[in-house]
C-alpha cells in the first residue's frame, strides 16, 4: 500500500498554503497549514511528525535558517523553501542546512509531483536510506519529548545506549556488563562516566517532568526511573514504533 505523506505548510496568509494543502489532501496525502512562525512550526512538528515542511520565502520568518537547522537536527523530513524572487545569499545558507531552495511551482500538480519525488515516493534507495535513519531519529525525538537537553553528555550517551540495546537485542539486565562499556568505547569515555552522565540527564528531566510531554506516556511513578528502566522503556517504545511504521508502509 502506498504510504500517505504528511505535509506541513507555513502559512503567511496569502492563500497559497491553504490551496496547496487542499490539493495534497485530494491527491490522498495528509496536509495541514500553520502560521509561519518558528515556535508554531516547531510545536506542530513535535506533535504531528510531518514528512515534509514547505515554507514560503515571500515573507521570511524570524530565524529562518536557524529554525530549519533545528528541525533537521532531529528529523529526516524534507524541507522546501519556495521563492518568487531568488536570493543567492539565502539559497547558499539554506542549502548548507539541508533545505531545498526552489522557485514556486506553476501549479499544485507540479508541486505534488515535486514533493513526491523529493520524498522518495518512487525511489527505493531513498526509502531504504530513510528507514535506516528512522531509529536514530525516533530516539532523538523521544529524548527531546522527555526534556533531556542535547547539550548534556548524558543525552548523547543515552541515545547511543538505547540504539545499541535496540540493535543488539540486549535486555536491561546486560546494562552494566555490556552496554555501558560499548557506549564508553564508541565515545572514548569510561563506563563509570557513561553511567553517571546518563543518570544525571534522566534526573534533570525528572525534576521538570510536569512540563514535558514524554512523562505523560503513562509510565510516570512516584520515583525517577533508573538508567536501565529508562533504556528498557525506550527500546520497547522503539520496537513498537518500528512495527507501526512497517504496518502502514
Amino acid at each position: 500500500m502506498k504510504k500517505q505523506l504528511r505535509i506541513l505548510f507555513g502559512d503567511i496568509g496569502d492563500d497559497y498554503a491553504t490551496g496547496s494543502a487542499a490539493a495534497f489532501c485530494e491527491a490522498g496525502d495528509w496536509a495541514i497549514t500553520r502560521e509561519q512562525q518558528p515556535e508554531m512550526l516547531l510545536l506542530t512538528i513535535r506533535h504531528e511528525h510531518p514528512d515534509v515542511l514547505i515554507l514560503n520565502q515571500t515573507r521570511p520568518m524570524p530565524r529562518f535558517p536557524e529554525t530549519i537547522a533545528e528541525v533537521l537536527s532531529h528529523t529526516a523530513m524534507v524541507v522546501l523553501v519556495l521563492y518568487r524572487v531568488r536570493c543567492s545569499g539565502m539559497e547558499q545558507i539554506l542549502m548548507q542546512r539541508g533545505a531545498h531552495y526552489l522557485p514556486f511551482p506553476k501549479s499544485h500538480e507540479e508541486l505534488i509531483a515535486l514533493v513526491h519525488r523529493l520524498s522518495g515516493r518512487k525511489n527505493n534507495t531513498v526509502q531504504k536510506t530513510m528507514q535506516k535513519q528512522d531509529p536514530d531519529i525516533a530516539v532523538t525525538r523521544l529524548l527531546h519529548s522527555f526534556g533531556i537537553s542535547a547539550n548534556l553528555c548524558g543525552f548523547h550517551y543515552l541515545r547511543r545506549a538505547i540504539l545499541f540495546a535496540y540493535e543488539s537485542g540486549l535486555s536491561s539486565g546486560c546494562m552494566m556488563n555490556v552496554i555501558y562499556p560499548a557506549v564508553a568505547e564508541s565515545a572514548h569515555s569510561t563506563p563509570a562516566r557513561v553511567e553517571r552522565s546518563i543518570r544525571h540527564a534522566i534526573m534533570q528531566a525528572w525534576e521538570n517532568a510536569n512540563h514535558q510531554a514524554g512523562w505523560l506516556y503513562g509510565i510516570r511513578e512516584n520515583r525517577r526511573m533508573t538508567n536501565s528502566e529508562f533504556i528498557a522503556f525506550a527500546v520497547d517504545w522503539l520496537r513498537t514504533e518500528h512495527a507501526a511504521r512497517q504496518q502502514y508502509q
